[in-house]
């Protein structure tokens, strides 16, 4: 089974970032997004990979992009069990909500970057379970801090 690795960028106070525009190197790799940042992402994207976009509606794409109408949970559990790479989630608050409350994310990559937001979105919210978790990498770049948790199970 697929791992799924949940990659986004944080302030230090845990509010989600939604100006994010950048990713790892996508070449190759497997990625679920989310409608939103699929849109805000998607110019700079080298789609030489497997992506798959949760989309309300279905829609075709010439760039073999497959949009997925199925619920979040479904759609990445249908994911995790095909071969392939660990699955990059890159996606918005309420997408990620209901993927940790399914409890389908294996890593945690967080990119802590140097702010204080106050009252904007937070990364986790109330109703979800409690998750241990195990540190297994971190990096610092520019001020930015790479946080790299891993699902103990």
């Amino acid at each position: 089974m697929r791992k799924a690795r949940l990659f986004t960028a944080v302030s230090l106070d845990g509010c989600l970032l939604d100006e994010m525009d950048w990713l790892p190197d996508t070449r190759g790799q497997s990625f679920l997004f989310d409608t939103h940042v699929w849109e805000k992402l998607e110019p700079g994207l080298d789609a030489n990979g497997q992506i798959t976009v949760l989309s309300p509606r279905p829609v075709r794409h010439s760039t073999g992009v497959q949009f997925d109408t199925r619920d979040a949970a479904e759609c990445l559990r249908a994911l995790k069990d095909q071969e392939g790479k660990t699955i990059w989630i890159c996606a918005g608050p309420k997408t990620i909500h209901k993927l940790m409350k399914a409890d389908l994310i294996d890593e945690y990559e967080l990119v802590v970057v140097p702010e204080i937001r106050g009252s904007q979105v937070r990364l986790f919210k109330t109703g979800i379970p409690s998750m241990p978790l195990t540190l297994k990498r971190v990096s610092e770049s520019d001020g930015l801090v790479c946080l790299n948790y891993e699902r103990l199970r």
